[in-house]
């Protein structure tokens, strides 16, 4: 736990109260008497020192005059000259004493002027959250190549050589940061990085106010709306002058400006957004500007070239060598007094494959069962695979604990106050739980103030944990409004008014006075419905996106892919034939291909897919589509051929490990699909491991066990997919449930009214059918968009069959429907098919 040592006159005493009463961080003991009167009051002042982090001297001529702060200060430069007191704040509390007054090494530390209670405990908040991010970084290894490729970047030995600015490449989870940080500190005197996320949908104006609202903090939401609708107002001149103002700031208060990639730096060729390169075509005006770029690929030097500027310098990160990896692990389990024998170190080496922040994560399991367990339980087995996940399954969180994680995952930052009475918890139980969660890094205080999500760990909460339920998004929209309602003098309240409008949003409720999206929430509120199948939420969404500016990428593609879920297929092949006006011409075949794909079109879908590949789209996705097609066309080597290509590029990707078993299912290798299954259980969520379970049992025979499965998927589902509720359908009508099947294909018609009408369809029929009402049935052969198709045909099939063997019918109507059937029959050449619900 981060402790802080409040240094003070007693005539101060009230004021220095007030200032912990308020600071009041979970996982902060603020020391401000932590002595007894009577006893050894020098050796407890030494030792409350020794287990300080922090030094706080509230500065007054009361205070200059007490020979017991004068002790205190002689122990604090001590402690800190030890490395035990690591950061040291000063607050003046009278401005007519001059910093001279002061010991010479107080001289060269952090001051603030202030007699107002908020703001002196908002400058010890953040030094205190500069403590608690530096003990979750991890300890550092290796990389001296990649170092010494970043100083020559910012150092180069030939002169003119040198740059403001370099790139840093590498997965997340990689070190990237921990990396830059550690040249930063040891070769150009700056103390941390100060991060900020690049989304897609981000203009210079935006980019402008996220910087604003770190810099220069609000005193009331009200202030902070007022500036950043101000600075949104500006022209992108203006608004890039004032990013590169902020910029400077940044770097004079010894912190690195940091542009992370979180969809909104790179585009899908690899070339830096405009206003980014406008931003490092002027950082000569400003020669005390470093600053770096953060992004999973390497940027495309053309754009560099063509507006005559020096391609950036770049340096790549690659997975840890074991031998470092060991000596990682060496140090962060003698740094938890932890004693682990070779074999256990050599065990963790191999299960973390070179990702530093997994150390942290398995260490913790051992520490949670003991060496021998972890490994003769085979917890570590494919812990590289998803570390994360792995964690979160195997580790006991408490329920206050996972709902902490769950609603944070989905509204991040957040007040403590506001999580607090959001979870309806006391003061000790929010205490602990955060502490620990602090402790194992998977919630982290932000720059701004609050408190958010580790971002690589969001997906995986959102797998073990569930999604927020609407419900909770209400909870956090009302008591976050409640907030800035109230709320003073604090600091990054624009990621706030951001957190409150996505929330409310999410909950249904019409967003108040204090909400604020930037553009990019919208992309991402349109891209977060798509993925929840709320298909007409996100092409609303998408379309107000656009609306404002028709040049995101990112929102069309969501639009397009929305559109197509819906069966609104005309209306995606306008916006693929826009995309094509405006030059990207692989996404616009690759889309065409999805269109097609979802049409049924699966030969045609592979045309556009090749021309996509030809024009150069690559990655993960469009081998898994065309693997997919080929799958549904009976070209298994060929689906086989593509699926290993996608799993080349993402190994553990949950979409690429589904489509393997549905290929083992259709090569009738059960046991292969069994076995995959067991590693789905790791990188995907519950119902979906469920639902893939119970269609190989289905596709296996074994239709009881496949109900079972259908079932668990459906009652483990926060927000059930089309195709789990339709497999759980399907299985109920397999199994004679006809009741219960009608009961829940109701359900499958009021939440998917507009997806899918074929298999709805299809449905139906088969329920008439199990219901011995073949009229009806048959009435609903006549309503399928396709139907040519073989399943089609079977349905017709079997309704006919139906009304020839139980169904009076005049001698004309028998013959017509007899010379029908024989249609349908010779369609089918004796196959007998079923719904693919995966198609």
């Amino acid at each position: 736990m981060i402790k802080a040592f409040f240094s003070y006159s007693t005539q101060d005493a009230a004021f220095v109260r007030e200032v912990a009463s308020e600071v009041g961080r979970a996982f902060a003991m603020i020391d401000y008497r932590s002595f007894h009167a009577g006893g050894d009051i020098l050796s407890s002042i030494d030792e409350a020192l020794k287990e300080s982090a922090a030094f706080i001297f509230f500065l007054s001529k009361a205070a200059l005059a007490s020979p017991w702060v004068a002790h205190e200060i002689r122990e604090a430069r001590f402690q800190a000259a030890m490395g035990r007191i690591k950061n040291v704040l000063v607050i003046r509390l009278d401005s007519d004493i001059a910093p001279e007054d002061l010991p010479e090494w107080l001289k060269r530390t952090k001051h603030i002027t202030t007699i107002a209670v908020k703001p002196a405990a908002r400058k010890i908040r953040t030094v205190i959250d500069d403590l608690v991010r530096q003990g979750q970084s991890p300890r550092f290894v290796g990389r001296a190549a990649e170092i010494a490729a970043l100083q020559d970047v910012y150092s180069a030995p030939e002169p003119g050589a040198e740059s403001q600015v370099a790139c840093v490449t590498g997965l997340p989870r990689i070190g990237r940061r921990a990396t830059l940080t550690k040249m930063a500190r040891e070769s150009l005197d700056l103390e941390t990085l100060l991060v900020i996320d690049v989304e897609p949908g981000d203009t210079v104006q935006a980019l402008a106010a996220k910087l604003s609202a770190l810099v220069d903090p609000s005193e009331t939401p009200e202030d902070s709306l007022q500036r950043t609708r101000e600075i949104a107002a500006l022209s992108d001149g203006q608004a890039l002058t004032h990013a590169l103002v902020k910029f400077q700031e940044i770097c004079q208060y010894h912190q690195m400006p940091v542009l992370h990639d979180e969809g909104g730096l790179l585009d899908n060729d690899g070339d830096i957004t405009s206003y980014i390169l406008d931003l490092i075509g002027s950082l000569s005006q400003y020669p005390d500007i470093v600053t770096a770029l953060l992004t999973n690929r390497r940027p495309s030097p053309d754009h560099f070239i063509a507006r005559g500027m020096r391609p950036l310098g770049v340096v790549h990160l690659r997975p840890l060598e074991d031998a470092d990896i060991s000596r990682l692990v060496g140090l962060t389990a003698k740094a938890r007094q932890a004693t682990l024998s070779p074999a256990t170190v050599k065990e963790i080496t191999a299960a973390v494959r070179g990702y530093p922040p997994s150390v942290t994560f398995a260490l913790e399991l051992i520490a949670a069962y003991g060496p021998d367990l972890g490994i003769r339980g085979r917890m570590l087995s494919d812990f590289g695979a998803s570390p994360l996940t792995s964690y979160l399954k195997q580790n006991n969180f408490s329920n206050l604990e996972r709902k902490i994680l769950r609603v944070m995952a989905a509204n991040s930052p957040l007040p403590l106050s506001v999580l607090q009475e959001t979870t309806r918890t006391s003061n000790d139980g929010i205490d602990r739980a955060l502490i620990h969660l602090i402790d194992v890094s998977l919630i982290v205080p932000t720059y701004g103030g609050w408190y958010e999500v580790s971002g690589p760990a969001v997906h995986a909460i959102r797998r073990e944990f569930g999604a927020c339920s609407k419900a909770e998004y209400g909870a956090v929209a009302t008591k976050l409004d409640e907030f800035l309602a109230q709320s003073e003098d604090g600091t990054d309240y624009l990621a706030l008014q951001r957190t409150l409008f996505r929330a409310m949003d999410k909950a249904g409720q019409q967003a108040t006075p204090r909400a604020y999206a930037l553009l990019t929430d919208r992309v991402k509120l349109a891209e977060h419905y798509y993925h929840e199948q709320e298909y007409q939420r996100a092409v609303d969404m998408a379309t107000d996106a656009l609306y404002a500016d028709p040049s995101i990428h990112q929102a069309r593609t969501t639009l397009i892919r929305a559109r197509v879920k819906l069966g609104e297929f005309a209306e995606a092949g306008d916006h693929i034939t826009e995309l094509k006006k405006r030059g990207q011409v692989r996404d616009a075949f690759f889309l065409q291909g999805f269109l097609e794909r979802h049409k049924g079109e699966h030969r045609e879908a592979l045309n556009h897919y090749q021309k996509a590949l030809d024009s150069g789209r690559g990655g993960m996705a469009i081998h898994r589509e065309m693997a997919d097609c080929y799958l549904r066309l009976g070209d298994l080597p060929r689906a086989k051929e593509h699926i290993s290509r996608a799993e080349e590029k993402q190994p553990n990707n949950r979409y690429v490990v589904d489509l393997k078993v549905q290929i083992a299912c259709k090569l009738g290798d059960r046991d292969t699909a069994l076995s995959l299954l067991v590693r789905l259980a790791d990188i995907d969520r519950v119902e979906m491991v469920s639902h893939r379970t119970s269609r190989v049992e289905y596709l296996c025979g074994d239709m009881e066990v496949a109900y079972e499965f259908a079932q668990k998927a459906v009652e483990s589902s926060d927000n059930v997919r089309f195709e789990v509720l339709a497999n759980y359908v399907l299985c109920a009508l397999r199994t004679s449930r006809v009741d219960e099947a009608g009961t829940a294909l109701d359900r499958l018609d009021r939440k998917f009214n507009r997806q899918r009408r074929d298999i709805r369809t299809g449905l139906r029929a088969r329920l008439s059918i199990a219901r011995q009402d073949y009229l009806t049935a048959y009435a609903y052969t006549e309503q399928f968009v396709s139907p040519g198709s073989p399943i089609h045909l079977l349905i017709r099939r079997d309704a006919l069959r139906g009304m020839l063997d139980r169904t009076a019918l005049a001698p004309q109507r028998r013959a017509d429907l007899k010379a029908e059937l024989k249609r349908c029959e010779d369609g089918l050449a004796g196959r007998e098919v079923d719904f693919d619900l995966d198609a």
